[in-house]
């Protein structure tokens, strides 16, 4: 997970919307505004874990992802 600095307008995987945020969530090659990156499984908040897991374009959370 990449958090970067917005230098483009981005539009974000799971909502649709525009990155308007000064930073965004880069996830291989994605975009995500911080509230909207969720586990797809338990969909907790993922914005603030140290890491995140990324398969078949969804995100995951540690936890769902070794499952």
């Amino acid at each position: 997970m990449i958090i970067t600095q917005r230098t483009e307008l981005r539009i974000c995987t799971a909502c649709g919307e525009p990155i308007a945020d000064k930073y965004l969530f880069d996830i291989d090659g994605c975009a995500w505004h911080g509230s909207c990156l969720r586990c797809s499984v338990c969909l907790t908040l993922l914005e603030r874990q140290p890491s995140c897991y990324f398969r078949d374009r969804q995100v995951y959370c540690r936890t769902d992802y070794i499952k």
